[in-house]
């Protein structure tokens, strides 16, 4: 019984210190924006639009989730190339390693308005070692809650997802926040999942930041890094533990935004970690 207690103890002192690294992350962005945005802007183009942009949203890691939205009436088509192991509809690094396969995700989404984005995901994983295929979905919307001009950005994500390889249904909630100055660009994200299921963890936590630098127009480079599984920093769980990863990415605009493609890889960083993954990306927007 004491063990529980410290056990949930510990999990509450989590949980308050990701709800507060999410409630910072919005307040930064808010109070640095340079205006608010507002329904209106729904009906017209962004100033990013008019510096001659297909669409706002932009891609610049490939594990990271950028801030930005599509602009309105822009439809945004995504391929993802990486690795997983079908345990879950949004982890990154793969949990069970002997299941590790090809993973190949396709999204849509589109902007209702310059801050609003409804998205649809489907992750198909071919576990090489037994033959199976498994179908991660994902539906979830997208709030971006600052100007896309501001040097701070900040926008909330939630939805549903389900699990192939256990067929469970769960609940995600993220928060992302980045900020610009010239060339250099920071990000951060925060992943909160609950999988509504018998002898899992009661939440998973996954923690991100990323570093890009613009080098010449449409070509980014910089570095990401993952935490996966962090409720099990310091005690072994039904995940087997916390995982970690680093490495270099490369992201390239063509045609204006109209094609972006990044390209990442992430090497461990302890015993439990795959040794190296890499997840190539394309988002079209149309």
């Amino acid at each position: 019984m004491h063990a529980t207690r410290i056990a949930r103890k510990r999990g509450a002192a989590r949980l308050q210190l990701f709800a507060a690294s999410a409630a910072l992350l919005f307040a930064a962005g808010v109070a640095s924006a340079d205006e608010s945005i507002y329904p209106a802007e729904s009906v017209t183009r962004t100033r990013a639009d008019l510096a001659g942009k297909v669409t706002a949203e932009e891609r610049p890691f490939a594990f990271l989730v950028d801030p930005s939205t599509p602009s309105a009436g822009v439809f945004a088509v995504g391929y993802t190339l990486g690795m997983g192991s079908g345990i879950s509809a949004d982890r990154p690094i793969p949990v069970v390693m002997q299941n590790q396969g090809v993973s190949n995700e396709v999204s849509v989404g589109y902007g209702v308005t310059s801050w609003f984005e409804p998205y649809l995901s489907a992750n198909i994983v071919a576990d090489t070692s037994s033959n199976t295929t498994y179908l991660n979905g994902i539906a979830g919307l997208k709030f971006q809650l600052t100007n896309p001009d501001s040097p701070w950005r900040v926008a909330l994500l939630g939805g549903a997802l389900r699990e192939g390889a256990s067929a469970d249904w769960g609940a995600w909630f993220r928060a992302t926040g980045s900020f610009s100055a010239g060339p250099l660009l920071i990000e951060a994200n925060a992943y909160i999942e609950h999988i509504f299921a018998p002898d899992r963890d009661a939440l998973d936590y996954i923690g991100a930041l990323g570093a890009s630098y613009r080098i010449i127009p449409g070509l980014r480079v910089g570095a990401e890094y993952v935490g996966q599984d962090l409720e099990e920093m310091f005690t072994s769980g039904v995940e087997g533990g916390a995982r970690m990863g680093l490495g270099p990415n490369i992201a390239v605009d063509l045609d204006h935004n109209r094609y972006q493609i990044t390209v990442a890889a992430l090497f461990g960083l302890n015993a439990v970690s795959p040794t190296a993954i890499v997840r190539a990306g394309l988002l079209a927007s149309f």
